[in-house]
Order: C-alpha cells, then sequence, then structure tokens
C-alpha cells in the first residue's frame, strides 16, 4: 500500500510539473508568433530539410513504439506484477518530456 500512495505523490509532482512547464512553453510560443506577426515578418523554415533529417529516423521510433508497446500489453495477461509498468512508463514519459521543456526553455533565452 505503501508503494501506492509513494506513486500518487510522485505523479501528482510530476503532472503539476508538466502543465506548468507546459503552459510556459505555449505562452512562450504564442509571444514569439505575436511578436513576428506585429513586425510583419514571417518565420523561414526550412521544411525541406526538417522532413529529410526526421524522415529516416521516425521510421524506426514507430516501430520500436508499436513493439515496445505489444510487449507491455502481452505482459499486462503473464503475470499481476506487470500492472505497474505502464504507469512507470508513464511517469518516465512525462519526466522526459519535462526535460525536454526545460532545455528548451535554457535554449530560447
Amino acid at each position: 500500500m505503501i508503494a501506492f500512495w509513494i506513486a500518487v505523490i510522485v505523479g501528482s509532482v510530476v503532472g503539476v510539473v508538466y502543465i506548468t512547464l507546459g503552459v510556459q512553453a505555449f505562452f512562450r510560443v504564442r509571444k514569439d508568433v505575436l511578436a513576428l506577426a506585429a513586425s510583419g515578418e514571417t518565420a523561414d523554415l526550412e521544411v525541406e530539410t526538417l522532413e529529410a533529417s526526421n524522415a529516416a529516423s521516425f521510421s524506426w521510433k514507430a516501430l520500436g513504439a508499436v513493439v515496445i508497446s505489444t510487449s507491455v500489453i502481452a505482459l499486462l495477461g503473464v503475470s499481476p506484477v506487470f500492472w505497474y509498468l505502464p504507469a512507470i512508463l508513464a511517469v518516465g514519459s512525462a519526466v522526459a518530456v519535462i526535460a525536454a521543456f526545460l532545455i528548451d526553455a535554457r535554449s530560447t533565452s
């Protein structure tokens, strides 16, 4: 039972930080877009370069995600202990996104 309460506390803290940083990132991007619109400039994005660099690695990442997701679902039927796995993976994914928000905020400031 103590593991449940630890997970609730950790999950709640991670959730609050995740939402806070997400809202801050949204407002930062909104401010940048409005500043560009007010100045009459347009953002020059090299779409071809972005698509070329992401296309090669995206297929492997997507395939890996499908295989791992299928494995997690299969493990749920093997033993009750694996029911902790989705919650742990969800909190881990949220922590990774929080790290990305922090890195992005530091690189743009």
